[in-house]
C-alpha cells in the first residue's frame, strides 16, 4: 500500500507552527508517509517554483495554524493547491481554537476546529467525518453496486484509499497531541 504524500505548511516567523510542521514531516516520514515542506530557504514571501511543485506532487496539503490570520505566502500555497487538488476536502487548516478566517480563501479549504479540552479521539472522528465524508460516500456506493467482475481492481484502490485515510487519520492525531501539548505548556 503506497502512503499518502503531504504537503504540510506553516505561516513563516510562526516558530510553533514551524516546529509542528517539522516534527510531523519527520513522523510522517518515519510511518512510510512522502512529506513535503515548503521551500522557505529560496522565500517567505513569494511562491516559488520549488514549493509549487511540492504541493502539485501532494495528496493532501496540512496547516496547523495558531494565528486567525493566514501569511500571502499560505494564502498563494493554498490557492494553488486548489488549482491542482480542485478538492477542498485535500486541504486542511486546523485551528486550535474557535477561529475563523472568512473571505473567498476559506472556499479552498477545509476547516476544523479543537480545544484542548475536547479528547482526541473526538477532534480525529470530526476530522475524518470532515475530511474523509466525501471518498466514504463514494467507498460504500461502489461496493454496493460493484459487479464482481469488472469492479475488482477499483475495489481493491478503494480499500487502499480507505487504508491510506486511516494512516492519514493517525498522522494527523499525532499532530494534533503536539499541539495540544505546546499549547498547555505555553500557558505553564
Amino acid at each position: 500500500m503506497k502512503h499518502a504524500t503531504i504537503f504540510i505548511t506553516y505561516n513563516p516567523n510562526i516558530a510553533n507552527e514551524q516546529t509542528l510542521a517539522v516534527r510531523l514531516h519527520t513522523i510522517g516520514a518515519v510511518n512510510g508517509f512522502q512529506m513535503l515542506l515548503p521551500d522557505r530557504y529560496n522565500s517567505e514571501t513569494v511562491l516559488g517554483e520549488e514549493t509549487r511543485n511540492r504541493i502539485g506532487m501532494a495528496d493532501y496539503v496540512i496547516l496547523f495554524a495558531t494565528t486567525n490570520k493566514l501569511s500571502n505566502i499560505v494564502k498563494e500555497e493554498i490557492e494553488h493547491a486548489y488549482q491542482c487538488l480542485k478538492d477542498k476536502s485535500k486541504i486542511i487548516v486546523i485551528y486550535g481554537a474557535k477561529k475563523s478566517l472568512s473571505g473567498d480563501i476559506t472556499k479552498h479549504f477545509t476547516e476544523i476546529f479543537y480545544t484542548k479540552e475536547e479528547t482526541s479521539d473526538h477532534v480525529i472522528e470530526r476530522i475524518f467525518n470532515a475530511i474523509f465524508k466525501k471518498q466514504q460516500h463514494e467507498l460504500e456506493h461502489d461496493l454496493k453496486n460493484a459487479q464482481i467482475q469488472k469492479q475488482k481492481t477499483e475495489i481493491v484502490r478503494l480499500k487502499e484509499e480507505k487504508e491510506r485515510q486511516s494512516a492519514l487519520i493517525a498522522l494527523l492525531g499525532i499532530g494534533l497531541g503536539l499541539a495540544i501539548l505546546a499549547a498547555i505548556a505555553k500557558k505553564q
